[in-house]
């Protein structure tokens, strides 16, 4: 019998052993990747970047209401997406009840075609038996444990799962090339009928294998056209981070109510919410100059002072009178009048004293001093307390402890403030840890490039090919075939000036613009006129950086334009271009230029030095073949630090969402 939509149909409940089926139950778990709220599955419709076939599923509840869709596609978690989505609920397409199937059925095919490779296995992973997601209060998608055996409920979702799973098996990939729109009345979105949904271009999934091969890390394959997908999915960072962190794990709340309070949203249905002056207590003891110093800042709350200290560009305020400092207790909130709406919040861990500035507030027993961190230091309270804040300017907006008191705020139960407490200091521990390693990670291949460029440019491609004494300390050994000269014989330096606010169309180069150590020219900005000076410098020539020489800066602009004259313009000679760049940008050559420099605040290289240093020049032919290697190369280590970096980003965003999620009740941890 077909799926129908009414669970009191006793026609289409089913009872299931847990012993003999696969049940799954969190994304965590080892099936979890059947879960709609499961990431690891990107989708693409009509060109457009959906996180998890959840947030597709709610999407087509509101065809006709393109904003809505918009506002679940925004969400990062698939709990986000559909707990967005319950606030419409009222507002579905009216023959929802009858096409939610239908829908749920296309989104899993979607889901499979578009992650055959890792969705397919999955499938089959679970042979013959029976698919049930275990759910506590839904038996019609899943099914409810009445005993520790026993689960009973439609289970559509699961059923639904056991079809799709018989197809894979029966009728292979070859099925699923192609996914058709449903036939159902307006099936539409962000205004416009769905298209069909095409398998990825498996040519580009066998070019991201061999590449992956050819390299020592692996390439991500990538299912949409880079114009399309801006950024990676979540599931790129979950991974990075321990599975029992990922806010998609938890369920909501049984039963939410409206806080009253924008900044809080909705909470759950027991929660409460106080005025600050029914949870804290100004304190203002004075008298304790004695104590270690305090401070209270943006990035980390409450700090020593002696660690702002090791910033030279901080005063020393040790001979300051500190009889009216304020003392603070370990567990205390303190704030910065002037900063709080900037985020300078926080509980402090330690007993010293904070300038006479700044407001103590302490948490009575009823409360979690770390749950009140978390949840002072989100981006939501920082807007309530710029709302809250009074002055003339930004700079002179201040919270005073008689508004702090007026400001509403979520309080759970104490052991549920505890529990999320403990939650989240693992999983911002872990998130932290992540990050810290990525970043090591990114160090570590810029090192690696560095090395590449430095033995090829040095030694060539052939490791068999005899070498000889090079007589120059940076370079070592080189092959016996290549010729050793003088830079200025092989670039011709040119030193055309021109008064750049008299040359506006040409494009104006700043050392700021060219990144370090990469070779790349950043982006320029057109509004950006220079006045005085400036060097000319044609297409196709290299340029140089003669300041700070340590940074590293320079590049190649296929353009003609106009730059610093801190920046040297050289016309390659005797070098394939490309090469010439590769070399200027070696270890080596950089810290031998640097070691020539003058002026202790503004050290630079000069052209005498820089033009009679010795540098390798292999044949031309050769040089063509190390820069194609080169480029190569470069370009797959500069994507891996990229992704790198996209991932950091992701991971930095993820970061106060789960703490805003947690705290303010949106997840039940």
């Amino acid at each position: 019998m077909a799926l129908t939509t009414d669970i009191r149909d006793k026609d289409q409940i089913r009872t299931y052993n847990r012993a003999d089926s696969i049940v799954f139950l969190k994304t965590k778990e080892a099936f979890g990747g059947l879960s709609n709220m499961a990431g690891g599955f990107p989708l693409c419709v009509n060109g457009i970047h959906i996180r998890t076939s959840e947030a597709l599923y709610q999407v087509c509840r509101f065809p006709h209401l393109p904003e809505v869709q918009r506002l679940i596609i925004e969400q990062r978690s698939p709990m986000t997406a559909k707990m967005k989505s319950r606030k419409y609920h009222q507002d579905s397409r009216t023959d929802w009840d009858w096409v939610r199937v239908k829908i749920m059925r296309w989104c899993l095919r979607v889901k499979l075609i578009q992650n055959w490779d890792a969705f397919s296995k999955l499938l089959l992973q679970t042979g013959d038996q029976p698919i049930v997601e275990q759910s506590r209060k839904d038996d019609f998608w899943g099914a409810k444990p009445v005993d520790k055996q026993t689960l009973v409920g439609v289970n559509a979702l699961g059923r639904l799962l056991m079809g799709l799973r018989e197809e894979v098996k029966t009728e292979g990939q070859e099925a699923f090339l192609q996914v058709e729109p449903l036939d159902i009345l307006d099936f539409s979105l962000n205004g416009r009928p769905i298209e069909p949904i095409t398998a990825p271009d498996r040519r580009a999934v066998a070019l991201n294998a061999e590449l992956s091969e050819s390299l020592s890390y692996p390439v991500q394959p990538s299912l949409f056209d880079p114009s399309v997908v801006k950024e990676p999915s979540p599931p790129e960072y979950a991974t990075e981070i321990s599975k029992n962190t990922g806010i998609a794990n938890f369920e909501p709340y049984s039963a939410y109510k409206n806080s009253g309070e924008e900044w809080i949203g909705e909470i759950p249905l027991h929660w409460d919410m106080l005025p600050n002056r029914a949870i804290f207590n100004e304190v203002g003891e004075q008298d304790y100059p004695q104590e270690q110093m305090l401070s209270v800042t943006i990035a980390e709350g409450v700090i020593r002072q002696e660690a702002l200290l090791q910033d030279s560009s901080k005063k020393d305020s040790s001979k300051l009178d500190r009889s009216s400092y304020k003392l603070v207790q370990p567990g205390d909130i303190a704030y910065n009048k002037m900063r709080a709406w900037q985020g300078a919040v926080g509980m402090s861990e330690y007993r010293g004293i904070v300038s006479p500035a700044y407001v103590v507030q302490r948490p009575r027993q009823e409360t979690n001093s770390r749950y009140l961190h978390y949840l002072l230091r989100t981006p939501a309270f920082a807007k309530e307390a710029e709302r809250w804040s009074y002055g003339i300017v930004s700079d002179m907006w201040s919270l005073r402890p008689e508004h702090f008191k007026m400001i509403y705020t979520c309080v759970p139960p104490l052991p549920e403030q505890t529990a999320i407490v403990e939650y989240l200091d693992q999983a911002t521990a872990e998130i932290d840890e992540a990050i810290e390693k990525k970043q090591r990670l990114i160090e570590l291949l810029k090192e690696q490039k560095q090395t590449i460029i430095a033995e090829t440019v040095t030694k060539g491609l052939n490791p068999n090919v005899p070498m000889r004494d090079s007589g120059v300390e940076w370079l070592g050994e080189v092959p016996t075939h290549w010729e050793m000269r003088r830079l200025k014989f092989c670039v011709q330096l040119t030193d055309q000036k021109m008064k750049a606010d008299q040359e506006k169309s040409l494009p104006y180069v700043g050392l700021e613009n060219i990144q370090s150590w990469t070779g790349k020219l950043l982006p320029l900005d057109p509004n950006v006129v220079p006045t005085g000076v400036a060097n000319h410098f044609e297409k196709e020539m290299t340029l140089f950086g003669k300041l700070r020489p340590y940074l590293a800066k320079a590049c190649n602009p296929d353009f003609e334009g106009l730059c610093s004259t801190e920046l040297l313009v050289f016309k390659s000679i005797a070098f394939d271009r490309r090469l010439l760049l590769y070399l200027l940008l070696t270890d080596g050559f950089i810290k031998a230029i640097d070691s020539s420099t003058y002026g202790a605040k503004m050290p630079r290289a000069n052209w005498d030095f820089i033009g009679n240093s010795i540098v390798p020049v292999p044949p031309l032919e050769e040089q063509k073949k190390i820069a194609a290697f080169l480029d190569q190369t470069s370009a797959h280590i500069d994507e891996a630090i990229e992704k790198k970096q996209r991932l950091i980003e992701l991971l930095k965003e993820l970061k106060p969402i789960t703490i805003a999620e947690a705290v303010t009740g949106k997840i039940k941890v």
